[in-house]
């Protein structure tokens, strides 16, 4: 249930609220500025603090609903959390983190947000707040922004590569070849595009309509050049540098909000003939949690000031802002009700003479016998009947109609050569390659990696003994290994434990040569076949970590999400013991605040799925080639934790109601009492029925893709019955699952089967790809050397993630040890709450406060299965922590913008 603090004016507010940011007739005013808001939230008796950053997040989340609601964003808005804030108080400027989610995600049918004098202002705020920049100078920030702006610009990179200059201004081509470039190619393919642009930036910056808002703020009354433009901005960089870091990031504020607010007032403006500028109906909304201690309360008090000078200069009435903090410690001013906010919202017009100071109101309290929230109306924008690009294209018709026949024929054959071949089937992207299945059972490999912890062990009990080293242990948690050969394909728990084993080698090395780092002991415990015996091994962990001088600081592990696995991480949290998980990706596993993991959780994987099947050509559309699927069946074990979540993710990311089919290994018929009451889920008793029932559906819906979110044990019998026994023998089938099935389809499984397209997911790019991180790459190396390049699990990401846990969890051992040395549990588990920052073989690692126990924008790919091997179809996320490893757009072309976490 999604609502608002309830009190007096509460709903009053709210109605004002949405009404200015969808102005009611669906027309913008161009010039009634809106004031900036801030909510001032109250708590109640003992633990004050606590019930009134409640009451902020509440109200917050509440107001982000109504803009956002059910996963469909209808107005453009930007949301910066109290975490972001605390981190940027005096460090970043907030409008770099507005201005990048703003443009990160648009309503659909609105266009591209293009931000051109926002972007450069950040290029150069970002050079100013690097402490490593050099003193700037006109030439030198100019080359800058001209190279910011090239990696934003197809053209522009295209147009610089024509001109044969390398990036080091030597020439690309040898002997004659190079003079003729450097005379004919390089003035008319570089430096014309580049003097272009600096004369765009100052006709924007200080010429436009006799001054330009640069000119403006700055005072500037001569100097129309570039070259004056960035010998200025250069100048105050240098001043802004001597005055300090906290009055720097004030007054970079301001540039970078009137650059901003210029780009906004000049998106909102009405067109007539764009059928994107059309539709821009709304303002564009901000919202700040503001925290109560530290300083970013007082930071985002400084910045609603100096929004409303900077919208008042600008003349910008497309925003409306909207600030919610603790009322203790805020700073003092006029307090009014939600009623008298609401009038002052709904009476504002035109542009005040002075900056509009922000409109400060006490939420109220809510009355004893009523809950403390009202529910909330989300935001309703007018719609069209066609979209633009249908509209656009029905009026080119029309006048290609009435120009002349060719003109007609001419359109069509534009419109008719669109790139329709299925997403993965002629990629240039790395092909993972066939593995080969051991003729070593899945036993006799994990033996292996157990055998190669055990000298380990006994290493570290001699060596660390002879440095004079400290000691700590790791428990690990891990399933028991199938015992058949073609378990090999379905387990996990090999992988794991290699990665595990790697990790602490490499650990160790570090600290043999470090003495300020902890050498590790890893003591597994088998939890039994599909974690059976979970419980009980949690319970015997806790006895022994309270044995005096045990050494154990934490655990590793938890490769599935289950109930069994669930319930243990919540008798290692009471006991406060840290955890870090590895392939447990469900939701519904974070338990205890004493867990972390390094896997992406369902909730992100499943927002990337959903939007990879709504977007990617996938699906056959009956002519041989693909299209966006149009409707989905989901396959789902509602007694499994895992299944059952990501099964109810996709459903609700996907939209449009899609079909549920339930179906429980064994004949478990007790599922059926488990099941929500609706229409849409339809419970299977044996795979035959099941694969009858996915026939129906993709008969009746030709583009529909299957989302298998049940395990890959059962896919194998499905495809089985689905390809013979089934009235859709010879049809294409598109399938689209999670990386349960992955390690399966990497070594071949389901490679005979060509009337299947398979899409799956796994949480690291295959050995070899460029785009891995130079970790990664000696990860793949190592792991080769040690296991061959073949290797069946070499791709499918569960040695990685084991990696990761083990450096996750020796990153915060180690940084506790550096400030005590008896470094405990406790210690352990600060380190991990104060946040860790390390780059891991899956990706960068970074946790912070606030963060659920999850790394940030954590990578994940797609792989289409083909008979060669499996290729990536798309790659999003963190995989680096320098700006060319994080991935936020996928496609052929790079046309889509990749999903983000929340």
């Amino acid at each position: 249930m999604h609502g608002f603090v309830r009190g007096e004016g509460a709903r009053e507010f709210l109605e004002a609220f949405t009404s200015v940011v969808v102005p009611p007739g669906g027309k913008l005013p161009g010039r009634d500025l809106i004031p900036p808001v801030l909510l001032l939230a109250e708590g109640e008796g003992e633990g004050e603090g606590e019930r009134a950053a409640a009451r902020v997040g509440r109200a917050v989340r509440g107001l982000r609903w109504c803009l956002y609601p059910e996963g469909a964003k209808r107005v453009p808005y930007a949301m910066l959390g109290a975490d972001e804030i605390r981190e940027a108080a005096g460090e970043r400027p907030l409008s770099l983190g507005v201005g990048r989610e703003l443009a990160a995600d648009v309503p659909r049918h609105t266009g591209r947000l293009r931000l051109p004098d926002f972007w450069l202002a950040r290029d150069i705020v970002e050079w100013a707040l690097d402490p490593e920049a050099p003193e700037p100078d006109a030439t030198g920030l100019r080359d800058h922004a001209y190279a910011e702006r090239l990696k934003r610009g197809l053209v522009l990179r295209a147009l610089w590569a024509l001109g044969g200059q390398s990036a080091d201004g030597g020439a690309s081509a040898p002997g004659w070849l190079a003079h003729l470039q450097r005379f004919l190619a390089q003035p008319l393919f570089q430096l014309l595009p580049r003097w272009w642009w600096g004369r765009r930036c100052t006709r924007r910056l200080l010429r436009s309509r006799k001054r330009g808002w640069y000119a403006k703020w700055r005072g500037i009354s001569h100097g129309r050049t570039a070259e004056e433009f960035f010998g200025d901005v250069a100048r105050l960089i240098r001043s802004e540098r001597c005055r300090g870091r906290e009055a720097g990031v004030g007054r970079f504020e301001e540039l970078l909000l009137r650059a901003l607010l210029t780009d906004l007032r000049r998106t909102a403006r009405p067109g007539r003939i764009s059928p994107w500028r059309r539709r821009r109906l709304t303002r564009f909304a901000v919202l700040l949690e503001l925290p109560g201690e530290g300083g970013g309360a007082a930071a985002g008090e400084r910045f609603l000031q100096r929004y409303g000078a900077a919208a008042r200069d600008t003349r910008c009435a497309a925003v409306v802002v909207v600030a919610v903090a603790p009322a203790e410690g805020a700073a003092a001013g006029e307090r009014r009700s939600l009623a008298g906010v609401a009038d002052r919202l709904r009476a504002a017009s035109g542009l005040p003479a002075e900056p509009p100071e922000p409109l400060r109101a006490v939420l109220p309290e809510p009355p004893s016998a009523s809950p403390d929230e009202v529910e909330l109306t989300p935001v309703a924008p007018r719609t069209f009947r066609l979209a633009p690009a249908a509209e656009l294209a029905l009026t080119g018709t029309l006048v290609a109609a009435l120009l002349s026949v060719p003109g007609v024929w001419f359109f069509e054959r534009v419109t008719t050569e669109e790139d329709r071949t299925c997403l993965g089937g002629a990629s240039r992207e790395v092909v993972t390659g066939r593995a080969e299945p051991s003729d070593a059972t899945p036993r006799q490999e994990y033996e292996e990696a157990a055998q190669m912890i055990d000298e380990e062990n006994a290493r570290v009990n001699q060596e660390a003994g002879e440095h004079g080293g400290t000691v700590r242990t790791v428990m690990h948690i891990g399933a028991d290994v199938a015992k058949n050969q073609k378990g090999q394909r379905y387990n996990g728990a090999v992988p794991e434990l290699r990665g595990i084993a790697l990790a602490q080698r490499s650990l160790n090395e570090e600290a043999e040569n470090n003495p300020g780092k902890v050498w590790l002991r890893v003591a597994t415990r088998h939890a039994g076949d599909d974690f059976a015996n979970a419980e009980r091994v949690a319970r015997q962990i806790v006895a022994d970590a309270r044995k005096k001088n045990s050494g154990i600081i934490g655990v590793v592990g938890f490769s599935h999400s289950l109930r069994q696995t669930q319930t243990a991480v919540r008798i290692l949290g009471d006991a406060r013991i840290p955890m870090v998980g590895t392939t447990a990706t469900a939701d519904a596993m974070q338990v205890s605040d004493h867990y972390r993991r390094v896997a992406p959780i369902n909730s992100r994987e499943a927002g990337v799925e959903a939007a990879f099947a709504h977007r990617g050509r996938i699906v056959d559309d009956g002519s041989g080639n693909c299209a966006p699927a149009e409707a989905a069946v989901v396959v789902k074990d509602p007694r499994d934790l895992y299944s059952q979540e990501i099964g109810r993710l996709f459903a609700e990311r996907f939209g449009g109601r899609p079909t549920t089919l339930a179906y429980t290994p064994g004949g478990r018929d007790k599922s059926r009492a488990q099941l929500p009451s609706d229409d849409r889920v339809v419970v299977q008793d044996s795979i035959g029925e099941l694969a009858d029932a996915v026939c129906e559906r993709i008969t009746e819906a030709p583009r529909t893709v299957v989302y298998w979110a049940s395990r890959a044990a059962e896919f194998s019998a499905f495809l089985d019955d689905f390809g013979d026994d089934t009235a859709c023998e010879g049809r294409k089938l598109t399938v689209l699952a999670g990386n349960d099935l992955t390690t399966a389809a990497l070594s071949g499984e389901y490679a005979d089967r060509p009337w299947l397209r398979l899409y799956h997911t796994v949480h690291v790019l295959p050995a070899g790809h460029p785009r891995a991180s130079d970790v990664a790459q000696v990860f793949n190396a190592e792991y080769a050397h040690e296991f061959g390049s073949h290797d069946l699990w070499r791709n499918d990401g569960r040695a990685a993630l084991g990696y990761d846990a083990m450096q996750l969890m020796a990153a915060a051992v180690n940084t506790a040890y550096r400030s005590t040395e008896t470094v405990g549990r406790s210690h352990v588990q600060l380190s991990l709450d104060n946040g860790v920052r390390k780059q891991g073989a899956s990706g960068y690692l970074h946790f912070g406060r606030g963060d659920r126990g999850v790394s940030r924008d954590k990578p994940l790919v797609i792989l289409r299965h083909t008979a060669d091997g499996s290729r990536p179809v798309l790659y999003c996320g963190a995989f680096a922590r320098n700006p060319a490893g994080r991935i936020e757009r996928w496609g052929p072309h790079g046309e889509f913008d990749c999903p983000r976490d929340g």
